[in-house]
């Protein structure tokens, strides 16, 4: 067991706790297990507890005790903002970084927590963005345990493949009723990463992705080219690798863009806006779909099978072919 500080033992009521509310309970000594589960949170920003579950080894029962325990002491916050649409028994618990959770990881890992106030960052959360991180942070687990299983594949994380913040700026033109309206706009993928296949040999062994996860809550097409609609994002992501930008700010020339949508008629539109980009009404075959409810952590084995939708042709491919 590694070494922890010795102001690690938190006080605690032995009755049954309240949700989203804190109470002294029973002494407890935070384990090994605590930290990895708060790096855990720190990496996704937030995560659900059967995402927890999934990844953590050891019984339900203890895990959640764990997570319980964690969360009283300050260690890691229940976000209230999943309150809302919060009926009892039918959804797992959310946890983001608490402040001690973040001390921890400053004095025991080194990992910088700047001035940042933790409970007051999770408590104004808005539900929008609460659930598209965890649409985020459900596709990225569910990735991982996958590879895990499959043996010879892993995740690489954007850390391992780009440094400082993986922005991309376009600068296109978009054609509006006549007119050409020429636009400077930045692009910042929900997620950059990598699989390695670890057993084939080095210079073709990578494959990189942008994910983009859709909850259909901007417009696919607008008739205004300055709001933001998702057919900028296509445009953009196809203008930069047609000027060689994804090498330039990531390091890799070629790379497919993989959209995680709500509906299948909103990955139609989608890719009726893809295919008006290519020639011939052909789509850029950079750009795959697929639906956000593909993805359970109970269930992970589909996350690398042929499910994903080719916007050129409609094919279902693989993300390891």
């Amino acid at each position: 067991m590694m070494e922890l500080a010795s102001n690690r033992t938190t006080e605690i009521k032995p009755q049954r706790r309240p949700r989203f509310r804190r109470v002294k309970t029973l002494r407890f000594q935070l384990q090994d297990r605590d930290v990895e589960i708060i790096k855990l949170v720190h990496k996704y920003r937030f995560v659900s507890s059967d995402n927890i579950l999934a990844l953590m080894p050891g019984s339900r029962k203890g895990i959640l005790r764990r997570l319980c325990f964690l969360f009283h002491g300050g260690y890691l916050e229940r976000p209230p903002e999943q309150i809302k649409p919060l009926v009892p028994g039918s959804r797992p618990l959310v946890y983001g970084l608490g402040k001690r959770g973040a001390d921890v990881l400053h004095q025991e890992l080194g990992i910088p927590h700047g001035k940042i106030d933790w409970t007051r960052k999770n408590r104004e959360v808005k539900q929008l963005f609460l659930e598209h991180t965890l649409m985020v942070s459900n596709f990225m687990i569910c990735l991982t345990l996958a590879c895990k299983r499959q043996g010879d594949v892993r995740v690489m994380d954007a850390a391992e493949i780009v440094s400082g913040k993986p922005m991309l700026h376009v600068k296109t033109s978009f054609k509006f009723k006549g007119q050409v309206y020429n636009l400077n706009y930045r692009l910042e993928p929900d997620r950059v990463f990598g699989i390695h296949f670890t057993n084939d040999p080095p210079g073709s062994n990578r494959a990189f992705f942008l994910l983009e996860a859709d909850r259909s809550t901007m417009p696919v097409r607008r008739t205004n080219p300055y709001k933001s609609c998702f057919e900028k994002k296509l445009k953009g992501y196809w203008t930069c690798w047609q000027k060689g930008m994804f090498k330039e700010t990531f390091g890799f020339q070629n790379a497919r863009v993989i959209i995680l949508a709500k509906s299948n008629d909103r990955i139609a539109n989608m890719i009726k806006v893809c295919r008006e980009l290519g020639e011939k009404g052909k789509a850029p075959r950079m750009f795959l779909f697929t639906l956000e409810s593909d993805f359970n952590p109970k269930d992970v084995d589909k996350v690398l099978a042929r499910i994903w939708r080719n916007a050129n042709d409609d094919r279902l491919v693989s993300l390891i072919d």
